[in-house]
């Protein structure tokens, strides 16, 4: 009788070793690490700037709405395609997934300034994110070849110091537009942020009228 039994009991112990091997770690699928979930901003509203200066300054201004109060801005991507005169903004969000946020919608403003140098005239398209505006240039957005093109900081200084400018336009990369008496405009680049406008200051009497522009 107990002979018998025997055998049975190693079957089945046989069985149940080899089912638990089969349910082993090899075959359980981890849980997936967590992972920030990415996404295209909504963009509702797209805004041309156009800066009164010459070469002329394009900017865009992109508005919309995060869709909640754990959604950030991730990047912002800028392509041109000469082809079809289009620039496509592209503005991507970031997201925690274990975040825990308010569920309302989160209003957003993204200003992009364009690469618009030396390009002819006409009208471009403006695509951020599937909304799209135009702008146009009623003629070739570059310095005319007689004008001088770049100069020095130096010799830029002492044109102002001269009286010989009527106005000059600043952009945050450094770039400073000088439009002269005679109609000449000239490009140089400040040593730091708003030094043109100390050298108009210094300038004094002869740089009253000089008008002052920024970007």
């Amino acid at each position: 009788m107990l002979g018998s039994r025997l055998p049975q009991r190693l079957s089945i112990g046989f069985i149940l070793v080899s089912l638990l091997v089969g349910c082993g770690p090899s075959e359980v699928e981890a849980p997936a690490g967590d992972e920030t979930v990415h996404g295209e901003a909504d963009v509702e509203e797209v805004e041309i700037l156009m800066m009164e200066s010459f070469p002329v300054q394009v900017a865009v201004v992109a508005r919309g709405n995060l869709r909640d109060g754990c959604t950030e801005i991730d990047e912002v991507q800028t392509n041109y395609d000469d082809e079809s005169k289009t620039f496509s903004v592209d503005i991507t969000t970031v997201r925690d997934p274990e975040a825990v946020c308010t569920q309302a919608l989160v209003p957003f403003e993204e200003r992009i300034d364009l690469d618009v140098r030396g390009l002819s005239a006409g009208t471009y398209t403006v695509d951020v994110n599937g909304v799209r505006e135009t702008f146009t240039f009623d003629v070739d957005n570059e310095l005319p070849d007689d004008s001088g093109s770049e100069l020095e900081w130096e010799e830029a200084r002492e044109l102002i110091l001269a009286g010989e400018v009527v106005q000059v336009t600043q952009l945050h990369s450094l770039e400073v537009t000088l439009e002269l008496k005679d109609g000449r405009q000239l490009v140089t680049k400040e040593p730091e942020i708003d030094a043109v406008f100390d050298v108009v200051d210094q300038c004094g009497e002869a740089c009253a009228d000089v008008v002052m522009a920024t970007e």
